[in-house]
Formats: structure tokens, sequence, C-alpha cells
């Protein structure tokens, strides 16, 4: 499987787990830490891929100027951080869909086509569809970050994904008894 998270970071596993689970719950309120921590995660991954030989300390510095100019984008260039992070998501998610990866020497023409279609549907949905894809791209990639990190079996690693993307969708559109029973109560 491939890792979204870097869990050779200090506390990885913990902070995708949590990350996750605010992306799940808020990921639409909280867009532009969302827009940087996808920023810093792609940019970690490739420094991690290719700057294997330097030091951690270097891959993280490059993380975080990434993840800064995500922040930077999503406050002040709304559309164009909202379709970057929806190309990286959907990238990654349709490469851990087919199996395949971004290993340099080990990419395949097909999976880079793979990662480059699916980048672009999700961009192109992101723009189109901003509110929900906020909501749809954030559960996505909150359910993707907390199964990948607990480490399951495909089988149930898939229900578990789409269980925690429902509810992250259900969260964070109003849908399930709050709302109802907020909706009862206006009608009386």
């Amino acid at each position: 499987m491939h890792e979204l998270i870097p869990i050779d970071l200090p506390g990885g596993g913990l902070f995708a787990v949590i990350f996750g689970l605010a992306l799940l719950l808020a990921g639409r309120r909280i867009f532009w830490l969302v827009v940087g921590v996808i920023g810093f995660l792609f940019a970690y991954d490739l420094a991690n891929r290719y700057l294997s030989a330097s030091s951690n300390d270097l891959r993280v510095l490059v993380g975080l100027l990434a993840g800064i100019l995500g922040v930077f984008l999503a406050i002040f260039l709304q559309k164009v951080a909202v379709g970057l992070a929806g190309f990286l998501i959907g990238g990654y998610l349709v490469l851990e869909l087919v199996g395949g990866n971004l290993h340099p020497g080990n990419v395949t023409a097909t999976e880079l086509l793979a990662f480059f279609i699916g980048g672009a549907v999700c961009a192109v949905l992101a723009l189109w569809l901003f509110e929900t894809a906020l909501i749809l791209l954030s559960s996505l990639a909150g359910a993707a970050l907390v199964t990948e990190t607990i480490g399951l079996e495909p089988a149930r690693w898939f229900l578990a994904f789409f269980i925690l993307m429902v509810l992250g969708v259900a969260v964070q559109t109003g849908i399930g008894p709050r709302r109802r029973r907020r909706r009862y109560r206006e009608e009386d």
C-alpha cells in the first residue's frame, strides 16, 4: 500500500489518525489547513523518494515550505488551492485503488497516467462543485489516512474506508439526527 502519511516522521502514525479524523469531521471548515497539510505530505513524500540519501530534516523542511505555500494559496487563491488539492488527492487515491506508486525507477506509464487522470478529474470536480468537493475530498482523504494508518487487510480496509467516508460526508453536511431534530423544531 502506498503511504500517504510519512510514518517515519516522529509521531507520524498518531498524526495521520488525528489529521484523518479532523479531515473527516471538519475538512470543509479547515480547508486552508487541509491544503497546507496535503502540500506538506506531497512534498515530503517526493523529497523522501528523490532525496533519500539526504537527512530527514531536509525532507521535513521541503515539506514545510510546500505546506506554507499551500496555506498561502488556500487563503489568498482559494480556487487554485482547491484545484491543486483535488488534483493531489485524486491522483493518490487512484494510485491507491490500482495498487500503484510513484517511486522513481519503478513507476510505469500506466501508473503515471492513472495519477494524472485521477488528479485531473478530481481537480475539475473540486473547482466545479467547490463546497461539495471540499466535503467529498476531505472525507476521502480523511478516510484514507485513518484506514491506511491502522493497517487493515484489503477487504476490511475497503469496508472501513467506505464507512468512514460516508460518516465524514454526513457529519460535514449536517445529515444526521441533530439536523433532523433541528428541522422538526423549526416546523413546530
